[in-house]
């Protein structure tokens, strides 16, 4: 199996922040699979996602509420 560089290159920068974080740390592959880098993954995806609802926002593509202390993402209506 052929893995991409531009993904290796992302796998090295989220092991290296991950450590830079957490200096004393120390896994297996699998653990720094599940761990490490999944872990990053997620952050980094919520920042991506929280920046994009921002622009659909500001574009008036979509509207949000509030509701148990939660904010909730929609069509905005009569677009």
């Amino acid at each position: 199996m052929s893995i991409s560089y531009h993904y290796e290159t992302d796998v090295v920068r989220l092991i290296k922040n991950y450590l830079q974080q957490h200096p004393h740390s120390e896994d297996t592959i699998v653990g720094i699979t599940q761990w490490w880098v999944k872990q990053q993954q997620f952050a980094d995806s919520m920042v991506a996602v929280d920046n994009a609802l921002k622009v659909l926002a500001l574009q008036g593509d979509i509207s949000s509420v509030k509701r148990n202390n939660e904010t909730y993402y929609r069509l905005t209506k009569n677009r």
